[in-house]
């Protein structure tokens, strides 16, 4: 079952109030090593991250095996009581199937930091979708959404507190308009949120929230991921989309530059001050109350270990770049603490 009003956290729902400074999207335990290309360096290919290697991994994140596994407790421990030092209270983790979700360790890792943390269901992108999904139908795939969020994943008894990042590729794959179905009949039937990772073209978040909304999907309770890795500068279809009345995050803070190449245009990532820019835009279009902003913390080179950004780096460098661009306090409040707590909340 599930308490209407309240945040489902793996180790129980707690009162919205609870919920604090909330990253809305993030990855404490992942593999997502379906993902892996080969490198023509073998040896850095299927060696370990570290610091002497870096930079290389940085530049070819998929050309490394190790660098796509979040697999220990013990390093996600001592990163999120880095977080927690630094006034973090959430963390929204975003794995379901197809991320190697690991609910029970999701809970030592709670348990051990004092760090609420809110688990994903559904799955992720096609490409790591189990065969037996292509013969499955919407019904019963809502049903598996269904149990994850109301009894609990498998037999552990820990529940999903939110439907997502259900992946989407461009153009979509079968089997993802059949998960994209059964993610809005299965939020009508919990009254969860929905988190959305669209596919690598600019108009692949409209077409998301038309499919949504024509199976009964609750678009005001939906949040479309990665929006400044698919408009890029582009805040005019960003307006266009927060018009629809979904919500709007920018999750790749910190996250290391590369070009994005997408059917209407390539362009390089944003900067974390061209993120900012693009928020303020949005800020000032009236959409501050649809704004949710977060790392996406995927690989090992975005771990303070490894000597990236970490989940504490919206603290120490995004919120004063904010400041020095007109943000006030007020506005990054309502974007990791009151926005949250009415997207997280189970309606």
């Amino acid at each position: 079952m599930v308490t209407r009003g309240r945040i489902q956290t793996v180790t129980g729902d707690i009162d919205p109030d609870d919920l604090g400074v909330t990253l809305s999207h993030e990855h404490i335990l992942c593999d997502s090593s379906f993902r892996f290309k080969e490198a023509e360096d073998k040896t850095l290919a299927y060696g370990p991250v570290s610091i002497e290697n870096l930079d290389w991994h940085k530049r070819n994140q998929h050309g490394s095996l190790d660098n796509f596994r979040l697999l220990d407790e013990t390093a996600a421990i001592s990163e999120l009581n880095r977080y927690k030092a630094s006034g973090g209270d959430t963390i929204i983790e975003m794995g379901n199937i197809g991320l190697c979700r690991d609910p029970e360790g999701l809970v030592r890792i709670s348990k051990a930091t004092r760090v609420n943390i809110v688990m994903g269901s559904g799955y992720y992108v096609g490409n790591s979708h189990p065969e037996e999904l292509t013969s499955r139908t919407v019904e019963s795939i809502s049903a598996e959404i269904v149990k994850d969020v109301t009894v609990g994943v498998g037999d552990t008894g820990v529940k999903a507190g939110v439907i997502g990042e259900i992946g989407c590729s461009y153009p979509l794959m079968d089997t993802e308009v059949k998960v994209l179905k059964a993610t809005a009949h299965a939020q009508v039937e919990t009254g969860a949120p929905v988190n959305i990772h669209p596919g690598q073209s600019q108009s692949s978040p409209m077409e998301i929230v038309e499919l949504l909304r024509e199976n009964g999907g609750n678009i005001s309770h939906t949040a479309m991921s990665h929006v400044g890795n698919r408009h890029g500068i582009d805040t005019d279809l960003s307006v266009e989309l927060a018009e629809t009345g979904c919500y709007i995050e920018y999750d790749s803070f910190g996250n290391s530059p590369s070009p994005i190449i997408l059917p209407e245009k390539t362009f390089f990532a944003l900067s974390d001050w061209q993120r900012i820019l693009c928020i303020k835009e949005l800020i000032e279009n009236g959409f501050l109350d649809q704004l949710l902003i977060s790392h996406d913390v995927f690989y090992k080179t975005a771990l303070r270990c490894y000597g990236g950004g970490g989940y504490d780096h919206i603290h120490k460098t995004v919120i004063p770049l904010m400041h020095m661009n007109g943000i006030s306090d007020s506005q990054i409040h309502a974007m990791l603490v009151d926005n949250p707590k009415r997207f997280f909340k189970i309606d």
